[in-house]
């Protein structure tokens, strides 16, 4: 799957956030997000998948759920 194709299927259960995360072009973009959400001090984790991908996860302090970004 591309980065297009988890956007459209986070649509149908979040689609605020897909509709923000469409225009993601990099980790760049997701901390800068976190900035604007006011969730600089939330946790996160880095789960590392080989020597040139991971995921970044962001855990979301509403309801304890995580979003994860696989990033390259």
């Amino acid at each position: 799957m591309q980065y297009a194709d988890y956007c459209a299927a986070l649509r149908a259960t979040h689609p605020q956030l897909a509709g923000e995360f469409a225009r993601f072009g990099g980790i760049r973009d997701v901390l800068a997000w976190m900035q604007r959400r006011d969730l600089c001090r939330t946790a996160v984790d880095m789960v590392g998948q080989d020597e040139f991908h991971y995921d970044f996860l962001i855990q979301l302090p509403a309801d304890g759920g995580w979003l994860v970004f696989g990033v390259t």
